[in-house]
């Protein structure tokens, strides 16, 4: 099992919160045909959503297999298609502009654009 795999399957442990109600808020969300349940926190905190996608996580936590199945995502290259897709990938962590805006922080918008609309903030 990947280092990663127990995230989608197992529950996480509900402790004290802020709000006093001892239950963190969570979110479901469609990850590519999965659904995984998603801390609140996570996906509208733009601070917390980069302290997890971020490029220690990458280097760090996830494992090379986990790391290879998420490069056939980017965009493949005639010529040093590892070198060019490693230059993309700290593109992407540095928070380098990529046409219409970098797609990891176009993404955590979205999520808090979503999670805000879901609330009645919109």
């Amino acid at each position: 099992m990947d280092s990663l795999d127990h995230m989608l399957t197992d529950p996480l442990e509900l402790g004290p919160c802020g709000d006093g109600h001892g239950t963190r808020i969570m979110e479901d969300c469609l990850l590519g045909g999965t659904r995984v349940s998603l801390p609140e926190d996570l996906l509208e905190d733009p601070e917390i959503f980069f302290d997890v996608v971020s490029l220690s996580t990458w280097q760090e936590v996830l494992s090379d297999s986990q790391r290879e199945h998420l490069q056939q995502f980017l965009p493949q290259f005639p010529e040093d298609s590892a070198e060019q897709q490693n230059e993309l990938i700290l593109a992407l962590f540095s928070g380098e502009n990529f046409r219409f805006g970098n797609p990891l922080h176009i993404a955590q918008k979205l999520f808090r654009d979503t999670e805000a609309a879901k609330s009645g903030f919109v």
